[in-house]
């Protein structure tokens, strides 16, 4: 058989199959033109778009709270990124215009931590609450030659934070008045970690500082054993008060001074600072001066120096404390009936205070006794109160003395005929009741009955600045510590879009084998 034989053997096929098989497409292009394909191609078209969206809005998101940090909202329980009420009213009555520089770059702040985080949300929420801030960030490291427009700070004499400038008057904010350290590791390790903050506190107290115009001066006498009175120096000091300290044997009481302290002395006055004082408080017939004394109560000696001073203004301290029994007057210490708290009596030195629901509190309190109409009292004890002997034993019994109301702390008040002109002498039966851990307790009212007594004397507004810092405590947190700040973003950011690609694909699976 030869090959044409071969040839017209072989099978023939018609022209409609030869074309048939021309036209017919290959599996992976039919596979994108069947139905199954066409409604994958939409499930993962959605999907991306999804997932755009998604990435869009939290760009859009960071940009627009980074912009505008109004938006952002405190989730924690506690609003640790939120101003307290005594700033926000502070910021709503400051009509002077006060720049903040905080002396870094404002990446750099927030990257040491969670406490500095706190403090730049808490500055920017300052800025936010009153036109008159401005807040900036200045990187001391790219421009250098900042510090040398405020020669009057030494720059090499502390670390400091901040800037507060308000036209000519400005004042630099070291770290350690800004932020609390764990004295544990300091003590031990000598590091200094941070464990909590006091920006409010630190930021009104500057602010308040720059924009007074006039302070009133306080003169802490010295010389005559008195004990240390940082925490009223301290407390003073951020209320726009300036403090001095003179020994009256080698020096004098200042010009400008409009308040003397006499505090928890050891020994008496002698005769040459009696008549100083007495002079001081009668100022030549001018008077505008205020005394306060506060009485040792480990002294049972008498000092009759200082004793005819306050007589001759109508008062007089007992050598005995106020033993209170009256249990609704009592605190929680381990001596509620020496350690209690005082009604506010009806004077205008309580009518000031933000909140007279919370107490005084008044510590190992030794009675002033009122013996001329010109003294008024200012804080009693229940009526139930009696006297304990500063000696008294194991012998005494509170049951056989006689219960009645006593006087913690009052004013004597004199002056000229018509009453236009006047000087005071002020007696706090209790130096505890000035100490670091009366005036910062917040559930007692001393540091803003305090504050309160010296702006009205000194006709002064009422700005009292005492403002507690929170901590970052982890049971007080909700989403914005960092770490669950973290894991939100994870879940937000990429388990959700590949929880989204994931069903997207099994639905698309799925309608492929159907």
């Amino acid at each position: 058989m030869n090959n044409k034989d071969l040839e017209n053997f072989a099978p023939t096929q018609s022209k409609e199959q030869t074309e048939s098989k021309a036209k017919k497409p290959n599996k992976f292009v039919a596979f994108f033109k069947s139905r199954n394909a066409k409604r994958g191609s939409i499930a993962i078209a959605l999907t991306i778009i999804f997932i755009a969206i998604v990435v869009g809005l939290n760009i859009v998101a960071n940009l627009l709270t980074a912009r505008f940090p109004v938006l952002s909202a405190d989730l924690t329980s506690n609003n640790v990124y939120e101003l307290t009420e005594p700033s926000v009213e502070f910021m709503a009555q400051l009509n002077k215009d006060v720049n903040v520089y905080v002396l870094m770059d404002e990446k750099a702040l927030e990257a040491q931590g969670e406490y500095y985080i706190q403090v730049n949300k808490l500055l920017q929420a300052f800025e936010r609450e009153s036109k008159n801030i401005t807040l900036s960030y200045v990187d001391l490291t790219t421009n250098p030659t900042f510090t040398s427009s405020y020669p009057d700070i030494n720059w090499m004499g502390a670390s400091y934070l901040m800037l507060v400038e308000h036209g000519e008057d400005y004042i630099a904010v070291a770290y350690e008045d800004v932020f609390t350290y764990n004295q544990e590791y300091l003590s031990y390790y000598g590091e200094y970690v941070v464990d909590g903050q006091k920006l409010e506190q630190a930021l009104l107290t500057a602010v308040l500082n720059v924009t007074t115009e006039e302070k009133v001066t306080i003169t802490v006498l010295s010389g005559h054993g008195e004990l240390e009175t940082d925490a009223f120096a301290s407390l003073m000091s951020n209320n726009a008060y300036k403090i001095e300290s003179v020994n009256l044997l080698n020096g004098k009481i200042s010009d400008e001074s409009q308040f003397v302290v006499l505090f928890a002395p050891t020994n008496d006055i002698d005769k040459d600072t009696f008549n100083t004082l007495s002079n001081w408080l009668y100022n030549d017939g001018e008077y505008g001066h205020t005394l306060l004394y506060v009485p040792n109560d480990t002294v049972l000696d008498p000092m009759p120096n200082i004793d005819t001073l306050l007589e001759e203004w109508g008062m007089s301290v007992e050598k005995s404390w106020i033993f209170e029994t009256d249990t609704q007057y009592m605190t929680n210490s381990l001596y509620p009936n020496l350690i209690s708290i005082f009604n506010y009596d009806e004077t205008e030195f309580s009518s000031g205070i933000r909140d007279t629901s919370i107490p005084v509190v008044l510590m190992y309190c030794m009675p002033v006794t009122l013996i001329d109409s010109q003294a008024t009292s200012l804080l009693s004890s229940s009526g139930n109160a009696v006297l304990m002997p500063l000696d008294a034993d194991d012998s005494w019994d509170y049951n056989e003395e006689e219960p009645q109301k006593l006087v913690g702390a009052a004013i004597s008040t004199a002056g000229n005929e018509d009453e236009t002109k006047s000087s005071n002498v002020i007696v706090f039966g209790s130096y505890a009741a000035f100490s670091e851990s009366a005036l910062s307790a917040t559930s007692f009212n001393n540091s803003a009955y305090i504050i309160n007594l010296f702006n009205t004397i000194a006709d002064r507004d009422n700005a009292t600045i005492t403002v507690e810092g929170k901590t970052l405590d982890a049971n007080e947190l909700g989403i914005t510590s960092t770490f669950t700040s973290t894991i939100l973003q994870i879940i937000f950011r990429f388990l959700v879009p590949l929880a989204v690609v994931t069903v997207g694909i099994v639905k698309w699976l799925r309608r492929r084998h159907r």
